[in-house]
């Protein structure tokens, strides 16, 4: 997203490049630039790229191609590419692969194929598609995993079951692992009929059956089909079958995993991992069984590449199906991985972009000193970036400021009130050793409050310490709270403070998850709630205009009425003195460990038993 004055617009042209994250995007789809008048009256330049395969949508086999030696001479832009005829790649691989046919469709173009270990025998027709849908419909054919490389233009086609990087990686509670969700799965089948091309079956080599079963997970029956027309072989449509079955009969697994990437300390470098890699997952609670499924998704912030998510599916779950989802919906990014295996989709939406991700734009086309005083979206602002050298009310047009993108994740501990008229924000990250400090502050204003807050994410070894402060002011109350919680391989420990104050009531807590001590003040009365009261000092306490209390800090306490003392309690240190109006009348010593009753006793009116 971009101001609709900005400079860059005018790079930003239909043949150029965007190098971001490892990956090369373009422009040239369709709605590739929006421009925007929002509710303010701001004009914006919305820009959505694409990555650069998919430049090969308008890429065609010209003027057509066919190994087939009994079939009439293909029409235009044909592709016929059968098991049984000739060899399209010099010998290099066998005919009827998905390497023969993937090599086949990318000559003449500049893409190279790469790694192709998808097996089967198969035929590939099709009549005026570009290489973009042959590319789709060979993976439809002999299935396997896309990856992409935009940068060096090279397709590989990856079998699930042979391509399963492992470099060690764990997703563990209490390390990185900031929130997850396990979504089950639980369509299963245990008995599964096959057919493939003319629906062929299985019944010859697997016993007179058309089916076969699987009751490792439960001995219930649950009936599906599975269908391949591209399959001409009993044999490999049983084998198919098997596979497949074998990830229906159980209930599968997705999780979706917000965690904090610590690959950017030096001292966590070597915990390596990309789009497609296996993964462990250490959480006793949701995983109990530790497995090791595979990445099928990355979303980051390019900018802040700590901040990133993770989809993570099934061990056993190959996601086939996904991954043959259109080429033009996002259903399909998820499937896409490039040569570094760091693609998260392959739409940039929502974005600033830079000089140094515009492969043809140079710094020396942008100006500071070109920015419209109506309009100002840098962070920082000095007199270099406006023309004129100055900044004055009278260039701030009234209605909202807003400072920057700001989401909830930006800064553990801040959060978005709705809808703001006013926001401002700064944060920054700092690294000493195996330190690394992530602080950030917050002012919002909307037409029902103000908001201040600021929050600091320490994190050092396997310690995070997250604290954050908050002041919000209402027409009906002022609260404040400030909170620190503590993160480590013990555990989690949370701690927090608040004063709430209204017109006829202030509260005051402090707590953790177990004990809290709070005081609330009324009109009326204050009410301590808390374990333990410690007072220090001279304590009094008045019932009415003629009678008090009094505390100290030795102990002593005394009740008076009209001055004169009624009771008291006095602290010898080596004794105490119980005492009345007519001075002490026992006392408690110490050192003899016995009481010595003071002055007169009356027992004239008593009754007096075991003398």
């Amino acid at each position: 997203m971009l101001p609709a004055t900005s400079e860059k617009i005018s790079e930003l042209t239909p043949e150029c490049e965007i190098w971001a994250g490892g990956r090369v995007y373009i422009l040239r789809k369709d709605e590739a630039i929006d421009t925007i008048r929002d509710d303010k009256n701001v004009l914006w330049t919305k820009v959505m790229a694409v990555e650069k395969w998919y430049e090969l949508d308008t890429s065609y086999v010209e003027p057509s191609i066919s190994n087939d030696p009994t079939a009439r001479p293909p029409a235009d832009l044909a592709v016929i590419i059968v098991g049984g005829g000739s060899n399209l790649s010099g010998n290099r691989y066998s005919t009827g692969t998905a390497a023969h046919a993937l090599y086949a469709i990318l000559q003449g173009s500049d893409w190279t194929m790469g790694t192709v270990d998808v097996t089967g025998i198969r035929d590939l027709e099709a009549e005026k598609v570009s290489r973009l849908e042959l590319i789709k419909m060979i993976q439809d054919i002999w299935g396997g995993y896309l990856v992409f490389d935009s940068i060096n233009k090279i397709i590989h086609l990856r079998d699930a079951g042979k391509w399963q990087p492992y470099n060690g990686f764990q997703v563990r509670y209490r390390k990185n692992l900031k929130h997850i969700t396990r979504t089950q799965s639980n369509k299963i089948v245990t008995k599964l009929y096959a057919f493939g091309h003319d629906d062929l079956d299985i019944a010859a080599v697997n016993g007179g059956k058309k089916y076969i079963t699987n009751n490792s997970y439960t001995s219930r029956e649950y009936v599906g089909i599975y269908k391949n027309q591209d399959i001409y072989s009993q044999s490999e449509l049983k084998e198919k079958a098997i596979a497949e079955l074998e990830l229906i009969c159980r209930p599968r697994y997705l999780y979706k995993v917000k965690l904090v990437d610590v690959r950017v300390l030096p001292e966590y470098e070597h915990e390596d991992y990309s789009l497609g890699d296996m993964v462990d997952i250490i959480d006793p609670d949701i995983a109990p069984d530790s497995p090791r499924p595979r990445i099928i998704r990355h979303k980051y912030n390019l900018f802040q590449p700590w901040q990133c998510e993770l989809d993570i599916g099934d061990p056993e779950e190959r996601l086939i199906e996904q991954l043959k989802a259109s080429f033009n919906t996002t259903g399909f990014i998820d499937g896409k991985f490039n040569g570094n295996g760091q693609m998260s989709g392959n739409y940039l939406e929502d974005m600033t972009v830079t000089d140094a991700k515009i492969k043809n734009l140079t710094a020396d086309k942008i100006t500071a000193g070109t920015i419209d005083a109506n309009l100002i979206n840098v962070i920082n602002l000095n007199a270099s970036n406006i023309t004129t050298g100055y900044l004055s009310a009278d260039r701030i047009k009234a209605g909202s400021i807003t400072i920057g993108k700001v989401d909830n994740d930006f800064v553990k501990g801040l959060d978005l009130i709705k809808n703001p008229t006013f926001l401002s924000y700064a944060n920054e990250t700092n690294r000493l050793g195996n330190v690394i400090v992530n602080q950030g502050t917050l002012i919002q204003q909307n037409a029902e409050q103000i908001s201040l807050q600021a929050a600091r994410v320490t994190s050092v070894d396997n310690r995070v310490t997250s604290e954050a402060a908050r002041l919000d002011v209402r027409a009906d109350r002022i609260q404040s709270t400030v909170e620190r919680v503590d993160d480590d391989v013990n555990g989690r420990y949370g701690i927090k403070s608040e004063i709430r104050q209204m017109a006829d009531e202030i509260t005051l807590k402090v707590g953790d998850d177990e004990v809290i001590s709070a005081i609330n003040m009324s009109r009326e009365q204050i009410t301590i709630d808390a374990d333990r009261i410690d007072l220090r000092g001279v304590t009094s306490i008045y019932g009415d205009n003629r009678s008090e209390a009094t505390f100290d800090r030795y102990g002593d306490f005394s009740i008076y009425h009209d001055r004169n003392t009624v009771f008291y309690i006095y602290n010898g240190f080596d004794y105490v003195d119980l005492g009345s109006l007519i001075g002490v009348f026992l006392r408690v010593s110490g050192a003899t460990r016995s009481f010595v009753p003071q002055g007169t006793w009356d027992f004239s009116n008593a009754r007096v038993i075991g003398l």
